[in-house]
């Protein structure tokens, strides 16, 4: 039997919360009271739904002061008290979010590799061994010292949040269906803007635009440099071809294998072409390209030629599985007509200077004293994604300018 998180005398489901119970807890036993709703909203067992009368949750658990302990700026955890009104409603909304957030279709985790780092200005070191090209040592000989070649690169940061206030009307009038809908909204909005975030870097919407200009995805020695170019050894010497094709609509196998003619002529420091293990490379298409990929993709053969085994078809060479052929109808809003070819995680970081934070006040805030907030809800966070490298992902165009 599964052991039970809440004792008897708390009342979930159908009948809702029982307030008397809820109070009593909270009084005799503080905090038993923050564990137990923490744990009961992360099994899923406890629900904003659950509260059918916020009124009587408010008049029955606002005056109750609950020890709990939060981080400050500098890291120190120290001991605070906090009205069990916003506790136990927070705690609940803060699933609610998570669940919100976690329903939107999302593809920018595939394309990056995270990582966490508190800097503003996170600088990465790409170290790239400098072979002597010696292919023999002979007897007696030392044996070569590997050098390494120092290539910094900087990723930024961008902060963002939402709050959410519940006024003491709102509660007295018992608005849970509003309520309830700015929760789920919360969660939405966010997954939304970090994925946008995510997308546009990727593309380098900004920094390799007609007219490049801030944000741009790729910072070698702090300096904002545009990432996707059709010139031969832009943005630098180990982009033989560049790392853009123009005038290369998705129509057929051959505009692919123009991609990937690029991305093989990639180079390391010693001048020899990188090898990308095919497993990891991905086709990022707009919505409008979907179709396209999917036939392309799934052609045996050669569209014309006869008896020709198409190298992207089910039986090619250059196949990709549909897990690793990547659409968002959030790239139409950039381009309906560019894709990408490579490696991303290879390429891309999305660094998290601030985690999804979240913090929740009740009516002893001065908020309450200036105009009558009986809680508020908000959430924070700071992420940015940035390029380490420039030899990994090949951007290709339908015609000549960039989107």
């Amino acid at each position: 039997m599964a052991n039970k998180i809440f004792r008897p005398n708390i009342i979930t489901g159908g009948k809702g919360l029982s307030i008397y119970d809820l109070r009593s807890l909270a009084q005799n036993e503080p905090e038993a009271f923050a564990r137990k709703i923490t744990e009961g909203a992360e099994t899923g067992k406890l629900k904003f739904s659950d509260l059918h009368d916020l009124r009587a949750l408010y008049g029955g658990l606002a005056d109750i002061q609950i020890p709990i302990v939060m981080e400050d700026i500098s890291g120190t955890q120290r001991a605070v008290s906090a009205s069990a009104f916003p506790i136990l409603t927070g705690t609940l909304a803060i699933s609610q979010i998570q669940d919100a957030y976690n329903a939107v279709q999302t593809i920018g985790g595939e394309l990056v590799t995270e990582f966490e780092d508190d800097k503003k200005v996170t600088t990465i070191a790409s170290l790239e061994a400098l072979d002597k090209n010696k292919d023999e040592v002979k007897e007696l000989e030392d044996f070569p010292e590997i050098g390494v070649t120092e290539e910094k690169v900087e990723i930024r940061h961008k902060k963002n949040g939402r709050k959410l206030t519940i006024s003491a009307e709102a509660i007295r009038e018992n608005e849970l269906a509003d309520i309830a809908s700015r929760i789920n909204k919360l969660g939405e909005i966010a997954a939304e803007w970090v994925e946008e975030q995510t997308l546009d870097r990727v593309c380098d919407h900004h920094g390799s635009a007609t007219s490049p200009g801030e944000p741009y995805v790729y910072r070698p020695g702090g300096t904002g440099t545009q990432l996707y170019n059709h010139t031969a050894n832009y943005p630098g010497a180990r982009a033989p071809s560049g790392t853009r094709v123009r005038s290369n609509a998705l129509e057929d196998e051959s505009d692919l294998e123009a991609v990937r003619v690029v991305l093989a002529a990639m180079k390391n420091n010693r001048g020899k072409r990188i090898s990308i293990p095919w497993s990891e490379v991905i086709l990022l298409v707009p919505d409008a390209l979907v179709g396209v990929a999917s036939k392309l993709f799934n052609s045996e053969l050669v569209p014309g030629v006869e008896n020709e085994v198409s190298n992207w078809g089910p039986r090619g060479r250059w196949n990709l599985p549909k897990e690793r052929i990547i659409s968002s109808t959030k790239l139409d809003d950039i381009s309906t007509s560019a894709y990408y070819l490579g490696a991303f995680r290879k390429q891309f970081r999305r660094k998290w200077k601030l985690r999804f934070e979240y913090v929740t006040l009740g009516m002893d805030t001065q908020a309450y004293l200036n105009s009558m907030v009986a809680a508020q809800f908000r959430i924070a966070w700071d992420c940015e994604i940035g390029a380490v490298d420039y030899v990994f992902v090949v951007q290709s165009l339908s015609a000549t300018t960039a989107p």
